[in-house]
């Protein structure tokens, strides 16, 4: 009886397989140590510091297929959706810090440090506020909300001082930035798979071999 050709996938598509996710959790892993170190952080400096991580996590994914169209294109939206992924862990940390270890104390306004406004009038006021038998705070941000200096009011500040304060009890846990996180998070897996599996496929194009 003639041998029964058997197909079997090949080692190079399997390796791709277990290497892709296995490379996506990885990056999910740095991003989110990333994330935490940077979620602090004020003005440009951090935004610098996401831009230029999601820049060269980009140019890496990239460079492990170049010379293969279809993989640097996956490498690039895998850099994308690794970028959008650390920007919204840096601000689901700042929002929900205040959620996790908040404490609601009674402030009195010193003085109105800033205001400024955007195209669309919003404007953003900056508050010194004094809070007794506590530590300085960092300054109280308000939205289209102006408050008098000399009045109290109840809010929001956060022990470590490392998020500012926030008018007001202690916010719930910010559901949406946490949601979009672990969609963007699973997009990175996803994508750093297509990309590694475009770098181990074997050279027949359907992917399979014969034995």
């Amino acid at each position: 009886m003639p041998r029964r050709r058997v197909r079997v996938p090949s080692l190079r598509l399997c390796a791709g397989i277990v290497l892709g996710p296995a490379a996506g959790l990885v990056t999910l892993w740095l991003l989110t140590l990333l994330g935490r170190a940077l979620y602090t952080r004020e003005g440009s400096l951090g935004l610098l510091l996401l831009l230029g991580s999601g820049i060269a996590i980009g140019c890496a994914m990239a460079l492990t297929r170049l010379g293969t169209g279809v993989g640097y294109s996956w490498g690039l939206l895998g850099g994308i959706a690794a970028m959008f992924f650390c920007a919204l862990h840096m601000q689901y940390l700042s929002s929900n810090a205040l959620h996790d270890r908040g404490r609601e104390v009674y402030g009195v306004i010193e003085e109105e440090t800033s205001a400024s406004s955007d195209p669309d009038n919003v404007v953003t006021y900056s508050y010194a506020v004094s809070y007794p038998g506590h530590l300085r705070q960092r300054e109280l941000s308000t939205v289209n909300r102006k408050l008098r200096t000399g009045d109290r009011y109840l809010i929001t500040i956060d022990p470590q001082r490392k998020v500012h304060p926030a008018l007001g009890p202690r916010p719930g846990r910010d559901v949406f930035h946490l949601v979009w996180e672990i969609v963007s998070g699973v997009f990175v897996v996803l994508l750093w798979t297509a990309s590694v599996m475009m770098g181990f496929r074997p050279d027949e194009l359907d992917g399979w071999s014969e034995a």
